[in-house]
């Protein structure tokens, strides 16, 4: 019966990507907007889909182009200046930033004058989970075909997910435990991964392929998706989501999206449509001034 309790509260971890002990009860389920909560695969990758927008709306788009400076002068009449890795530079009137939250903790751009106190308040109170997924491919399936997940009452390896027709299971790990196995190699995690199944199917075949994610490495993202740990609350999110500089310095990402859900695609890409249409209007306005 514990090791049934512990599970069903390890979903909430999974769900949320951190531990019970990090999490607000206050705020609890105050992401999802009131929605119900779905999953959606793209068979085709999420890459398809970015492209089709790009088709749609023709815009310059400046590749492994890494920005590590933002200057905002104190006269509103002079530009902006945004440097870049490589010590290119251009000039703005307003900026967008949706880097991940994570990219925000870890300072991956510098501001310059630094950001104001409330909005780095913001980006430190406000969570950020970790949850990686390790894909398996086997030669067969050795599990019932039927079967859309399994649920394993487990101190480690809790939940897979199964695509029977690939021979493929999908493990999802977070927060303390998925830290830990970043540091282990691929193939120490897919041996402690058999040898958490091998109780429950003793005919495990070896696995042939696997893919191993580790996104709290990746300077990218240094982290999943926000929720709001504890001292959070929906005001944290409205301050992120809050322009500054004089409202030239604008906010996206699944972490700025007030009023609707966090921690999804559709959340970044909601927040994202929202604030460039608030600056689409004010670039209208300046036009016809």
């Amino acid at each position: 019966m514990r090791r049934l309790v512990e599970m069903n509260l390890a979903y909430i971890e999974h769900y949320e990507a951190s531990n019970l002990d990090q999490l607000s009860v206050k705020s609890y389920l105050k992401s999802d907007g009131g929605i119900n909560t779905c999953d959606l695969t793209l068979p085709i990758g999420l890459g398809t889909f970015m492209q089709q927008i790009v088709e749609r709306n023709p815009l310059p788009i400046q590749l492994n182009t890494i920005v590590t400076n933002i200057d905002i002068p104190s006269d509103k009449n002079e530009p902006i200046r945004i440097t870049t890795k490589d010590n290119r530079h251009y000039l703005t009137k307003y900026v967008l930033i949706t880097i991940p939250l994570g990219c925000l903790k870890a300072n991956s751009i510098q501001f310059t004058p630094p950001l104001p106190d409330w909005k780095q308040n913001a980006i430190d109170q406000m969570g950020l989970g970790l949850l990686n997924k390790i894909f398996i491919q086997y030669p067969s399936t050795f599990w019932d075909e039927k079967l859309d997940d399994l649920f394993i009452a487990s101190n480690s390896f809790r939940f897979f997910v199964c695509h029977p027709h690939d021979h493929i299971l999908v493990a999802f790990v977070c927060g303390r435990f998925a830290r830990k196995l970043e540091q282990q190699t691929d193939e120490e995690i897919v041996e402690e991964i058999i040898q958490c199944l091998k109780p429950i199917y003793p005919q495990i075949p070896k696995p042939i392929k696997w893919l191993v994610t580790r996104w709290s490495c990746d300077p990218f993202a240094y982290g999943s998706y926000s929720n709001f740990k504890v001292g959070a609350t929906h005001e944290t999110s409205r301050e992120l989501a809050k322009e500054c500089y004089d409202n030239r310095i604008y906010w996206a990402g699944e972490h700025t999206n007030y009023g609707g859900t966090i921690g999804c695609v559709d959340s970044a890409f909601e927040s994202g449509q929202s604030e460039a249409k608030r600056i689409y209007n004010k670039l209208n306005i300046l036009l016809r001034d």
